[in-house]
């Protein structure tokens, strides 16, 4: 069976996302079909209409990530929770939703060897990508997660959400440096480091992590982020969000195939994509 899949998005050009999906099409024994929507809103409407006739499913990115829920007719327990969908399965015409973002976080560090059970956290920011990662610590058996975010509401709303595991923090300096203490992960999920945005001013913080902490930072776009470069010279281990996308079609393959690639074909797909400029 050739699989038609597609990225609904709106300014996007340059997607690690084909590259993934025909190479574990290939691994699991399907052809692929995969092409990159880029949609203006008002014209939405019947580009939606004409993907529930003529896909089998498709990945969604921002700006269109919460908007597609009003498409949806069904919403899987991970994009019901996170308030926003990523992955789409059409069957018979219906829009199934669901959100890989976080599972795609947790997959890619999973396969270095980490896991996050009985682990203590630390999440700075809590929007939607934020939110998707939340979600899968959760279901991953964090012992704890501190979310330290800018907008009190936003992050009161995403501790109301994912329980009393989760407690929110205004981010600053002096919570950076009390919620950090003995801390096994550090998660970066905010714009802090994106470029075009301010980055951390000071990150003496990471000095009272545990020695064999993890940290993680989401933004890849800026080679000049602060965050992974000064983990790494203190010798954390240190990673960034470029394999998340790859990892996160490991489920969304799943999703909409019923297979899903090896964990031997992953690590060959990351090491691929992360050897990439």
């Amino acid at each position: 069976m050739n699989y038609k899949l597609a990225l609904l998005a709106r300014d996007i050009h340059n997607s690690v996302l084909p590259k993934t999906y025909h190479f574990f099409g290939a691994c699991i024994g399907i052809e692929v079909g995969f092409e990159i929507y880029n949609i203006p809103p008002e014209k939405l409407d019947d580009k939606i209409a004409e993907m529930r006739e003529s896909l089998n499913g498709f990945t969604v990115t921002m700006p269109y990530k919460v908007k597609i829920l009003d498409y949806c007719d069904e919403l899987d327990i991970s994009a019901e929770t996170c308030g926003s969908a990523n992955t789409i399965l059409v069957k018979d015409g219906r829009l199934i939703g669901y959100n890989t973002d976080g599972w795609g976080m947790i997959k890619c560090l999973q396969l270095k060897g980490f896991e996050f059970e009985g682990k203590r956290a630390v999440l700075v920011g809590a929007g939607g990508v934020a939110r998707s990662i939340a979600y899968h610590l959760l279901v991953n058996g964090v012992k704890s997660v501190d979310v330290l975010n800018p907008f009190a509401h936003e992050t009161e709303a995403l501790v109301q959400k994912m329980g009393p595991l989760f407690t929110g923090h205004i981010l600053n300096q002096e919570n950076l440096v009390q919620f950090t203490k003995e801390r096994d992960v550090f998660i970066n999920a905010s714009i802090l480091g994106q470029v075009g945005y301010d980055d951390f001013e000071n990150l003496d913080f990471l000095d009272g992590l545990k020695r064999d902490a993890l940290v993680f930072d989401v933004n890849y776009s800026n080679s000049d982020a602060k965050l992974p470069r000064a983990a790494k010279e203190k010798g954390f281990q240190s990673y960034v969000g470029k394999a998340m996308s790859s990892c996160q079609g490991i489920r969304a393959m799943e999703i909409w195939t019923g297979k899903k690639p090896s964990d031997e074909d992953a690590r060959r797909l990351v090491a691929s994509v992360e050897m990439e400029a």
